[in-house]
């Protein structure tokens, strides 16, 4: 069971009281950006189920409550690093790269003789999770610049094994910082998919001066057969879109082990992510 050490805590906390004015209790309390207290068994278990430490400092009081107390275990988490390249003609398409190049990276628009390239970073973070008799497929993604073209963004998660969406039921949220770093959060979304390969959900990037966007999908899954499931395998994918897309064609795309799949509407209208596939053996 992953655990967050209480000497970190303490040091983000800190940090993050000088940054935004949150106040700290001295009974090994942890205050989020929307002043939850939350104890370090709740923040254990909230990390347990696969959120991040970003997505625990932004979460609000419905998915903390729904959240706090689940018996939980995280068996595999992974973090992989993208750059994505938007030419101004043609497709978008993202390149896997290293921590390091993500950590040294910045903002960049490379002028040429027909239009531009923009290049940002973004991260996509996808686990398994054990969640009392059930299982917890989480992805979240967190770009670290905003890219020029918003419009509407895919979210999602993929599986092949003998499993279901446990009641149908997929929560996501996004959160983003204003020019004054003042954050929002906000579960609306364009489209919803809930299918026998996964679960996804379209959603409409803000306008304006942003200067942060993160945005995470979780579900729960049940089992499906009456046969010992030895192990789970997810596909936890992102498309941005670099093109205009009509709100109209917004459902026309599918999820499973493979990813993302786009309809012939929105085909050249987003990059090109590698999936970010999880591995897990479990007896279930």
């Amino acid at each position: 069971m992953k655990k967050i050490n209480k000497y970190f805590v303490f040091a983000i906390v800190g940090l993050l009281s000088f940054a935004v004015g949150i106040k700290y209790s001295s009974a090994q309390e942890y205050i989020n950006y929307n002043g939850i207290h939350m104890t370090t068994e709740e923040y254990n278990t909230l990390l347990n189920l696969g959120f991040t430490e970003n997505q625990i400092y932004h979460m609000d009081e419905e998915t903390y409550e729904n959240n706090k107390d689940l018996d939980a275990t995280l068996i595999s988490q992974t973090t992989r690093y993208y750059k994505t390249i938007s030419p101004a003609y043609g497709t978008g398409y993202d390149v896997e790269v290293s921590e390091e190049e993500y950590n040294n990276s910045g903002n960049s628009r490379t002028e040429l003789t027909r239009g531009y390239v923009d290049t940002t970073y973004k991260t996509i973070t996808s686990s398994i999770s054990q969640n009392g008799n059930k299982y917890r497929y989480n992805v979240s993604t967190l770009w670290k610049q905003m890219p020029s073209n918003r419009s509407y963004d895919i979210i999602g998660i993929g599986f092949s094994d003998s499993v279901s969406i446990s009641n149908s039921a997929i929560y996501f949220s996004y959160t983003y910082a204003n020019s004054s770093w003042q954050y929002t959060t906000s579960s609306q979304y364009n489209n919803k998919k809930v299918l026998s390969t996964g679960g996804s959900v379209v959603y409409k990037l803000p306008t304006g001066s942003i200067k942060s966007l993160s945005a995470g999908l979780y579900y729960d899954v049940s089992k499906n057969t009456s046969s010992t499931i030895t192990s789970l395998s997810i596909c936890g994918d992102y498309a941005h879109a670099t093109g205009n897309v009509s709100v109209g064609n917004v459902a026309d795309y599918s999820i499973s082990i493979y990813g993302i799949n786009l309809g012939a509407s929105l085909l050249g209208l987003y990059d090109a992510t590698p999936c970010a596939m999880e591995y897990a053996s479990v007896n279930w």
